[in-house]
């Protein structure tokens, strides 16, 4: 799955797609969570620890391969997708004009607008986005809860010991944990960096510019959540053997 942040003038919230969605399928599901029309959206893909665009319908031929089936989703775990609607007339665009109208004159009491009923926090708390989602804000409170307990309860006095590394839908592998703390360019929560004696991780251990460890041999380095860290006793330290994989998940870059 690929954790994807999406904004548009309507919603900012965050979604988990499947990474064998082709672009089609993607814009479906992206219409569903913004309400702009898949023939008429525009989509900008970003990765979220750099920031940087690496696909756009606007530059892409719509009936190419890649526009068919976007590698972004396969080989990203954290993506930023900004949907516009160029359709003026469109139900989206109008709420977003009734927004920017709001906005620009006289302020209404957070009362008397909650008693609108064509108003975009209408429309979001009637498709249950963002902070209306309760169960997906449970979920993720209670998830950071537990790694930043874990964090600060274990893995804070083990930086510099060897670990094994198990992200979902990996084997696990052997590493040492060089730093716990969280990451710069608004990646939440709390992060273990991780070395690998093999290239089998994303970095060197800097992100963006920004040397959290290391730096180490280029592919050597991972960030993971705490959960995926376990802190390996003495008598197994010799027992986990690392592995060279590929990993595509959400909890790694």
């Amino acid at each position: 799955m690929v954790r994807v942040v999406i904004k548009s003038e309507l919603v900012n919230t965050e979604k988990q797609f499947p990474q064998t969605l082709k672009l089609e399928q993607f814009k479906d599901r992206l219409y569903h969570v913004t309400g702009v029309e898949p023939n008429d959206m525009e989509i900008v893909v970003k990765r979220q620890y750099d920031n940087k665009e690496i696909f756009s319908t606007k530059t892409g031929g719509r009936n190419s391969d890649e526009d068919q089936n976007p590698n972004f989703l396969e080989d990203e775990e954290e993506l930023i997708v900004i949907v516009t609607d160029p359709n003026t007339q469109s139900i989206t665009n109008q709420l977003a004009t009734q927004a920017d109208e709001l906005s620009s004159t006289q302020p209404i009491s957070e009362e008397d607008y909650l008693q609108r009923e064509n108003s975009v926090l209408r429309w979001k708390m009637a498709h249950g986005y963002g902070r209306f989602n309760a169960a997906q804000q449970t979920q993720r409170a209670a998830q950071t809860k537990q790694d930043e307990a874990y964090a600060r309860e274990q893995l804070m006095a083990a930086i510099g010991h060897p670990c094994s590394v198990m992200v979902h839908g990996s084997i696990s592998r052997r590493a040492v944990l060089r730093y716990v703390g969280s990451l710069p360019l608004g990646a939440t929560g709390t992060w273990c960096g991780v070395e690998f004696s093999e290239a089998a991780g994303k970095n060197n251990g800097c992100i963006n510019g920004v040397t959290l460890f290391g730096p180490v041999a280029p592919g050597h380095g991972s960030f993971v959540r705490p959960r995926a860290v376990k802190i390996l006793p003495k008598n197994e330290d010799s027992k986990t053997d690392d592995v060279h994989c590929d990993v595509k998940s959400d909890d790694e870059i």
